[in-house]
């Protein structure tokens, strides 16, 4: 018993962490269903089915995935395990920043349209298109944030981790908080504006954690995350936000989508182009691996 004591504490601690999660996690339909009307209920679900696609079908697994290889690399006290985690976790958050800032650049613009094209005029004219619009935001904090946590609870000790518990609680109750507060003034899009102010809170947290983790070392920094030519990205993005509020019309919108749809692509392709050539190496290195696992 004395043996597997450590492994029990540290599935008490994870444990924990999942029931603290789980209440940030529904918590937000709690305060939806006590002080929000049915409509801005409706809007929430719609937007955050919509929104979630992505974190469900790319960075769920992809934290999944990078919790595991980072708990590899962290096994064992071979000298360069720094030197590979560094580089890892590198890799790891340059990726989930390239996808979101794809979301920021490109997502806002088409929000409108995507909702008119799925749900129709009565539900883009209304809260849904800008709710969605402010989740598009969301979802790079959410990517950054499951990355970095991921990272942390592959290599904390077991006293880090009750103290990143500790802070999970301190977060849901500032959560909890925020949205009471922001539901009230800005209904939908005040229950996102409050999951991303707690996303950033843990981000910061988990961002101090890593910077002590490798303060004798360099092999990480936080500024050789950021992909090389995303401010393409961005210049695109503020271009073709700038055109669907000067020459989307809503009146007359298929013949005005095309035309829109069309200067989006363009500018996303040439981003694209821009990027690969300024990331060759780093997105062979993502092909590889995912030839790999296939």
């Amino acid at each position: 018993m004395d043996h597997n004591r450590p492994l029990l504490n540290m599935c008490v601690i994870f444990t924990l962490q999942s029931f603290r999660k789980l209440i940030l996690q529904e918590g937000e339909k709690m305060v939806l269903v006590w002080l929000d009307t049915p409509y801005n209920q409706a809007v929430y679900g719609l937007v955050d089915k919509l929104g979630s696609l992505v974190v469900r079908l790319v960075f769920l697994p992809f934290e999944e995935s990078s919790y595991v290889t980072f708990a590899r690399s962290a096994s064992g006290d071979h000298k360069d395990k720094k030197k590979i985690l560094g580089r890892r976790l590198t890799d790891a958050l340059k990726l989930v920043l390239l996808i979101g800032l794809v979301v920021i650049a490109f997502g806002p613009s088409y929000s409108y349209s995507l909702i008119r094209l799925l749900y129709g005029r009565k539900w883009s004219d209304g809260e849904a298109s800008k709710a969605l619009q402010c989740y598009c935001l969301y979802v790079i904090v959410l990517a950054m944030n499951g990355t970095s946590e991921a990272f942390m609870h592959a290599v904390a000790t077991e006293n880090q981790l009750k103290r990143s518990n500790d802070s999970l609680l301190v977060f849901s109750l500032i959560y909890v908080v925020l949205n009471v507060l922001l539901i009230r003034s800005a209904g939908a899009i005040g229950l996102i504006l409050a999951n991303s102010l707690n996303m950033f809170f843990r981000i910061v947290y988990s961002a101090i954690f890593i910077r002590k983790y490798f303060k004798d070392s360099s092999s990480f920094s936080f500024r050789d995350c950021l992909p090389k030519g995303s401010e393409f990205l961005l210049i695109s993005g503020a271009a073709i936000f700038i055109l669907e509020r000067t020459y989307l019309d809503r009146e007359n919108f298929w013949s005005t989508f095309t035309i829109h749809l069309s200067f989006g692509l363009a500018c996303f392709s040439v981003a694209a182009v821009v990027i690969y050539k300024k990331e060759k190496p780093f997105i062979s290195k993502i092909i590889r691996f995912r030839e790999h696992a296939d």
